[in-house]
C-alpha cells in the first residue's frame, strides 16, 4: 500500500481501507501519548531514557541521545524496525559537497578527506555516535551495536523505502506535516485526517 500511494500515486489506495488502518493506529497512539506534552523528538527520546515513556516512533538517529546518556543498545533499550512486525526502513541522509577547485593539491586533499569520511572505520565510529546506519555494508560488525546490526541486515535484504521527500514536493510534505501536528494536538477523527491527507497528496499530482 505504501508504494502504491507514494510511488505510483494511487489516490484510491490512499483513501482506502489499508490506509484507514494507519490513521486508526495513529489515533490509538495519540491516546497513549496524550499526557506526554512534548514538542521536540529529543524531548520524547528523553522520556524513554528516563523511563517515563515506554517507547517512541523515531529514526535511528535517536540513538545518539541514548549514547550520550550512557545507554547500551540491546541492553538498556532496543530498536524495533517496523514495530517488530514489518521490518522495513525508510532511507535518507545528509551529504557533503566539495567545491570544484583548480588547485591540484587542494583537490587531492578533498579526495583524501572524502575517502576518510566513507572509510569503514570512520563510518562505524561516526554512526555509533550519531546513531544512524553506515552508508556501506562492509563495516566491521564487531564494532556495531545491536540496533545498527538490525538496520544493516534490513538494508542487505532490500527491505527499504525511500523517504517522503524523495517522493513528494516540499510543499506537499509540509502540508502533510502540518496536518499531523493538528491531528496530534486535537481530537480530529481518523477518517477526517485521512480525507484531508488525501486532498493534500492530490495537490502534488
Amino acid at each position: 500500500a505504501w508504494k502504491a500511494v507514494n510511488i505510483d500515486k494511487n489516490m484510491d489506495v490512499a483513501a482506502g481501507p489499508e490506509y484507514a488502518k494507519v490513521f486508526e493506529a495513529a489515533a490509538a497512539a495519540r491516546k497513549l501519548a496524550a499526557k506526554s506534552n512534548v514538542q521536540d523528538w529529543n524531548q520524547a527520546t528523553n522520556l524513554v531514557i528516563t523511563g517515563e515513556a515506554a517507547g517512541q516512533i523515531m529514526g535511528d538517529w535517536a540513538q545518539g541521545e541514548f549514547a550520550v546518556a550512557g545507554k547500551v543498545a540491546g541492553t538498556d533499550y532496543t530498536c524495533l524496525p517496523g514495530l517488530g512486525l514489518n521490518e522495513y526502513i525508510s532511507t535518507g541522509g545528509d551529504a557533503f559537497y566539495f567545491p570544484k577547485l583548480d588547485d591540484p593539491d587542494k583537490e587531492a586533499a578533498q579526495k583524501r578527506l572524502a575517502a576518510l569520511l566513507v572509510s569503514p572505520e570512520v563510518q562505524v565510529a561516526f554512526n555509533l555516535k550519531k546513531g544512524s546506519l553506515p552508508i556501506r555494508g562492509d563495516v566491521d560488525l564487531s564494532a556495531a551495536n545491536d540496533c545498527m546490526k538490525k538496520g544493516l541486515k534490513i538494508l542487505a535484504g532490500g527491505n527499504i523505502v525511500p523517504s517522503g521527500d524523495m517522493n513528494w514536493s516540499a510543499d506537499v510534505q509540509k502540508q502533510a506535516e502540518d496536518l499531523m501536528v493538528e491531528f496530534w494536538k486535537s481530537e480530529m477523527p481518523a477518517d477526517e485526517a485521512q480525507a484531508k491527507w488525501v486532498e493534500i497528496l492530490k495537490t502534488g499530482l
